[in-house]
């Protein structure tokens, strides 16, 4: 015995429901990203900040517990010894100076050396130094040196981190 049913009607989108939904999300996307890609640049800048102020503290202690020299300093292109100059676009090292010649040692106390060797920054990331290398002696003091962390978006803001003559370092 069969029913009779009526007929279903079907469920679904219509192409101008599809349409409309499309053209609602362009214009959402459109204003979300300047807004986003701005976010994703403080967000680099920041990580480079936390990573440059942790390596220095690295190296501080690093210069306490092995009572030697540590210098921080621009990389060279092949990222074994400091380069020269005070943009420190390149990246920066971290190595034992126990003669106080202002270069990496090949052979120390600290294996490897260089201790620490960290990459390119993004390109929309600028950092300069006032001091080139910087040096953390055995009993913690530094020459005083700033470094600024900048960008190259709009709207970017600049970030400081001062070493003092004491070792002490603050951002």
């Amino acid at each position: 015995m069969m029913l009779n049913q009526p007929f279903k009607t079907a469920h679904g989108v219509t192409m101008i429901e599809l349409l409309i939904v499309i053209a609602i999300a362009a214009i959402l996307a459109t204003i979300a990203v300047p807004s986003f890609t701005g976010m994703l640049h403080d967000f680099r800048q920041k990580s480079a900040l936390g990573l440059l102020v942790s390596d220095l503290n690295q190296a501080r202690g690093e210069a306490i517990k092995r009572n030697t020299r540590v210098l921080v300093c621009v990389r060279n292109l092949a990222g074994t010894d400091c380069g020269a100059g005070n943009n420190w676009q390149a990246g920066w090292v971290v190595c034992a100076d126990t003669n106080s010649d202002g270069t990496c040692d090949a052979t120390t106390a600290l294996s490897p050396n260089p201790v620490i060797v960290r990459p390119a920054l993004d390109a929309a990331l600028t950092l300069t130094s006032t001091v080139t290398p910087m040096q953390f002696n055995a009993n913690s003091s530094a020459a005083a040196t700033t470094l600024t962390l900048g960008g190259t978006w709009s709207g970017a803001t600049s970030r400081i981190i001062t070493v003092a003559n004491t070792g002490n370092i603050s951002k």
